[in-house]
């Protein structure tokens, strides 16, 4: 069993997911926890769990934009709710420098709960950064209880130096000091405009929108976040947070030498769908056809239909498309003259408070 639900996390990701024998052995890893309004589905799933089995193997915090740590400080400062973990990866300033740490406000007060005693801080990493092999280029990590195999291919070491020197002028660009009335307020383009929004020239464009030059992601707060390869009973999921698209294609490459293609069942692709985060030369080095797309699409109209036509192109033998909410960014994509002419699917929640939900 291996289950792999994007909560509906605003513009951000959160994702649960499950794996195990049997459902009274199941193993729990939580990647992200969205926006600050993602905390009441997030602790949904808690409040579900008896109060006994509240424990996840693995909280990984890809990196420290405002739209994966604001839900995460909400669940960790709940103490009713009784979570606790094996272990959490996240890279803090600390991490970087021995320096004092910069008082970037949610980072740090994330950094400050997990110096808490009795909180397992990059215990896999020895306590030290969650980073790639330098040589390497990726690193197979020891696998987690119930025999998780988890193959880490990003941040690089690099992307954390070049993070170092503007963590705070980074995390204020990245939104992390974001009020609150901001974080939370519902967007109003998440809402869908109907399939007339399609307009005649998407329906002639998907191949030249595929093959539109790739303007690689400049974010340092992107390029440090946590990326790896999970597998388990013989599936493989990428989990990419917002990682570079150039970063994840030269630890594939390091990691399966000699033009290999990484065989994948399921991939989250990175930064919500930016353009900037998928290329070609990414989706051509893997065998996908099942690929993971989380945002509402607030704030900065994600996904790009760049990235959706590179996926559909490029993306493997008649891709599925899985997205966690219907918005008028990405309806179109569910018109079927589109889909007949480019063989692809897309799935979408029943219920945008569930978000959607992937058994492998």
């Amino acid at each position: 069993m291996f289950n792999v639900e994007l909560i509906p996390a605003g513009h951000g990701d959160c994702i649960w997911i499950e794996y195990g024998t049997d459902l009274d052995s199941l193993h729990r890893i939580l990647i992200d926890g969205g926006t600050s309004g993602t905390f009441k589905h997030l602790k949904k799933h808690i409040e579900a769990l008896p109060p006994g089995k509240r424990h996840l193997d693995l909280l990984v915090i890809t990196h420290i934009d405002a739209d994966h740590i604001a839900g995460i400080l909400k669940l960790l400062e709940e103490d009713s709710l009784g979570v606790t973990f094996d272990d959490v990866w996240y890279n803090g300033y600390q991490h970087l420098s021995k320096l004092e740490s910069l008082g970037v406000k949610q980072a740090e007060r994330l950094s400050d709960y997990l110096e808490k005693p009795g909180i397992n801080w990059n215990k896999a990493f020895q306590g030290k950064a969650v980073c790639t092999d330098n040589e390497k280029k990726f690193l197979v990590v020891p696998p987690l209880p119930g025999g998780m195999k988890i193959t880490l291919l990003s941040p690089s070491i690099n992307e954390l130096l070049n993070l170092k020197p503007k963590w705070e002028k980074e995390a204020e660009k990245a939104g992390l000091l974001l009020d609150k009335e901001l974080e939370e307020k519902e967007d109003p383009d998440m809402h869908p405009s109907g399939l007339e929004a399609l307009g005649g020239a998407v329906l002639d464009d998907i191949d030249s929108l595929a093959e539109s030059t790739f303007e690689p992601d400049s974010s340092l707060t992107n390029a440090s976040s946590i990326a790896f390869l999970a597998e388990y009973s013989g599936k493989k999921i990428l989990f990419s947070g917002d990682a570079h698209a150039t970063v994840l294609l030269e630890s594939i490459k390091a990691y399966l030498p000699d033009c290999q293609p990484l065989y994948l069942d399921l991939f989250k692709i990175p930064h919500h769908g930016s353009d900037g985060n998928i290329s070609k030369e990414l989706l051509e080095r893997l065998r996908c056809s099942n690929y993971l797309v989380s945002t509402n699409g607030a704030y900065f109209k994600h996904p790009d239909k760049i990235a959706i036509a590179r996926i559909i192109k490029y993306g493997g033998n008649k891709p599925n498309i899985y997205f966690n909410y219907l918005s008028r960014h990405n309806d179109m994509w569910k018109n079927p003259i589109l889909q007949e002419k480019y063989q692809y699917q897309t799935f979408y929640p029943v219920d945008e408070q569930i978000g959607i939900r992937i058994s492998l």
